[in-house]
């Protein structure tokens, strides 16, 4: 359907059994940022609070059902989010185990690598086609063709300061309950927001730009956008980052897919990163406070900045 509406099922059952006490691990951590959102608004913390009260009451289930479907008509960005995590996993089909007769296994077997010559090569050449029809040059380099569907990206680059401060957040977009704390600043290059990040290549460092709110409880988030000259450099920047985050004591923190790259690390001294490449732009998005109990809040928070870096990288 494209507009999170397949989602809405999956969204409106996590949501109830946590309600119910029953929903664990990332489902619990998918269900408070989904109620996160819905209490932005006054019908969203109605149906939540309903739903909450008594989650076995149908008209609660009614309600909380048109609250999420209208956030996930009203916020593509969300709703494409969501369908990265387990919400949008496709369930798991059930394994059939045969039985098979000894002495019939050596034929089969030897009949059956033979059969599948032709489908490997059938398979093979679909392959191919398929990666030439979404715009990859298989001989030659770059890889990514500029006007490829959902790749142009990676060839783009972003120059102009304004441009990398319109990338990050304004308060419209945050949760309620969250200000700005401090910025946003931008400049060009490397600066004292956005040091080289690249030793051997600071003048391939082109722009930043930063950005933090402070929510009404204890925590706080930090966005950064840094951009370079190419998607090569900003994978360099990525891997160095990455390696500075949280030092040895670090922990790695389990994240979907975001972006071309994604990791997030946490320390109980140096707070929470989840650190995002999207072509030649790389997102950082942290919480200076100890643990990570941050790190579901980042984690949306990264989606969603990554889907505005996408968006101004967008196909010339």
């Amino acid at each position: 359907m494209g507009d999170g509406q397949e989602l809405l099922p999956a969204v409106v059952g996590v949501l109830v059994r946590a309600a119910e006490g029953v929903a664990g691990g990332p489902g619990r951590a998918v269900a408070d940022l989904v109620r996160t959102r819905l209490r932005a608004s006054a019908e969203g913390a109605r149906a939540v609070a309903a739903i909450e009260a008594n989650p076995g009451d149908a008209r609660a289930r009614s309600g909380l059902t048109a609250a999420v479907g209208d956030l996930l008509a009203a916020d593509p960005a969300f709703a494409r989010y969501l369908a990265t995590t387990e919400l949008g996993k496709p369930p798991e089909e059930p394994t059939v185990h045969l039985r098979v007769d000894p002495a019939v296994a050596g034929s089969t077997a030897r009949a059956a690598r033979l059969g599948a010559v032709p489908v490997l090569v059938t398979l093979s050449l679909v392959v191919v086609a398929a990666l030439v029809a979404v715009g990859i040059n298989l001989g030659s380099r770059p890889l990514l063709q500029p006007n490829g569907p959902d790749l142009a990206h990676a060839g783009r680059t972003l120059r102009d300061p304004a441009q990398v401060r319109a990338v990050l957040p304004d308060l419209s977009a945050m949760p309620g309950g969250w200000q700005v704390r401090s910025g946003p600043t931008s400049g060009a290059g490397p600066g004292a927001d956005a040091p080289c990040l690249v030793p051997d290549a600071c003048d391939r460092q082109l722009a930043y730009a930063t950005v933090t709110f402070a929510s009404s409880g204890t925590h706080s988030a930090q966005f950064t956008v840094v951009t370079f000259a190419s998607p090569e450099t900003a994978g360099r920047a990525f891997d160095l980052a990455l390696a500075r985050i949280g030092g040895d004591g670090a922990s790695v923190l389990p994240l979907p897919p975001i972006g071309d790259q994604s990791a997030a690390r946490t320390d109980d001294t140096q707070g929470t990163d989840v650190l995002v490449r999207v072509g030649s732009a790389l997102l950082d998005v942290r919480d200076p406070g100890p643990g990570s109990t941050a790190a579901p809040a980042l984690t949306l928070f990264a989606g969603l900045l990554a889907d505005r870096a996408r968006a101004a990288l967008g196909p010339a």
